[in-house]
């Protein structure tokens, strides 16, 4: 992760220094500093297979064990951190590492797949790791209109799940099943606005849709049947999930 983190820096700074060969003192997009920090919040909402929530009654689907075709994820939070360097009044690039954590539709899953009691089911949160650079288009100036494409590496985390039948009293039965992290080439596309109060900091409100194709290789599962444990390890197993997510987040922007 560290390695991917540092080729995405690395990429910006090389964007940077060339840039400036031309002007590194001069101020670009409509008086606002060349480079930005910005720290940004909000709420993520997940789309395509990651948010969907129901059960797929095509035999195809159901017996294709490569895509994984509902992540039942929920609303959930969104924050990142973004440093842009504007090499012209109206073009600059812009490095963002940001985080999305959406829980798992507990509920919804049980009732799709008619889990009630006394039987039990738990899930954890995914998390999903963006590292992204690219492009940025700047307008205005102490109003600005701002738009981004980034591309770069998207990581998730695989969700735990535990189901027992919670019969006699206890589990007689149960089933836990882990998995690998995840990862897949993801693009971003963004708009927002930027307001300067001076010339140190701003407000930034940003509205994204962030899209990739998730790879997954391997498993663990560990069944539970009257006492008796058996536990099975999958390496060559290979699945993949699609993401959608919108975000939208506000912020603060310091100039620097």
């Amino acid at each position: 992760m560290k390695k991917h983190i540092l080729l995405a820096v690395a990429v910006c700074s090389a964007f940077i220094l060339k840039a400036g060969d031309k002007d590194l003192l001069s101020h670009g997009g409509g008086g606002d500093s060349k480079l930005t920090i910005g720290l940004s919040v909000g709420a993520a909402l997940p789309m395509s297979a990651y948010g969907a929530k129901a059960t797929d009654t095509a035999s195809s689907t159901q017996n294709d064990s490569t895509h994984v075709q509902n992540g039942f994820a929920s609303t959930g939070f969104h924050f990142d951190v973004t440093a842009s360097y504007m090499f012209a009044d109206h073009i600059g690039g812009q490095v963002m590492i940001g985080g999305n954590m959406n829980s798992f539709d507990v509920a919804t899953y049980k009732t799709v797949n008619n889990i009630k009691s006394p039987e039990t089911f738990t899930a954890n949160n995914y998390y999903i790791g963006q590292y992204l650079v690219g492009p940025v288009l700047s307008f205005g100036d102490k109003l600005k209109l701002n738009i981004r494409v980034l591309v770069g590496l998207v990581t998730s985390n695989a969700t735990v799940i535990t189901e027992t039948n919670g019969q006699s009293g206890g589990a007689e039965a149960s089933f836990t099943r882990t998995g690998n992290p995840g990862s897949g080439f993801g693009y971003n596309f963004g708009a927002g606005i930027k307001y300067n109060f001076n010339d140190k900091m701003g407000l930034l409100v940003n509205v994204d849709y962030l899209g990739s194709t998730l790879s997954y290789t391997g498993y663990g599962q560990s069944s539970t049947f009257f006492g008796t444990t058996s536990s099975t390890t999958n390496t060559t197993l290979k699945q993949t999930m699609a993401l959608g997510m919108v975000n939208a987040s506000v912020g603060i922007a310091f100039n620097l």
